[in-house]
């Protein structure tokens, strides 16, 4: 199984979390004001994940469409 950025997109968040669980490699993750973001890989594409540590709730789940946001959170 494979799925492209916009098969990934119609999971719910729920789902989505799910899946980078079983299927997602970390990449990194930067700490900013009160909230945890993680990069994933999943297939050949990123996932961004937005984590609210103050209420302790996933935000979201997302794809990165740019690249240069990948390299932003490596190299920063």
């Amino acid at each position: 199984m494979k799925l492209t950025k916009g098969e990934y997109c119609q999971f719910s968040l729920k789902s989505r979390l799910a899946l980078l669980k079983e299927f997602g490699v970390l990449i990194t993750e930067k700490y900013v004001n009160e909230k945890l973001i993680r990069i994933f890989r999943i297939y050949d594409f990123y996932v961004e994940v937005l984590y609210d540590l103050l209420n302790n709730k996933f935000l979201r789940a997302e794809p990165v469409y740019n690249h240069q946001m990948v390299a932003h959170y490596l190299f920063e």
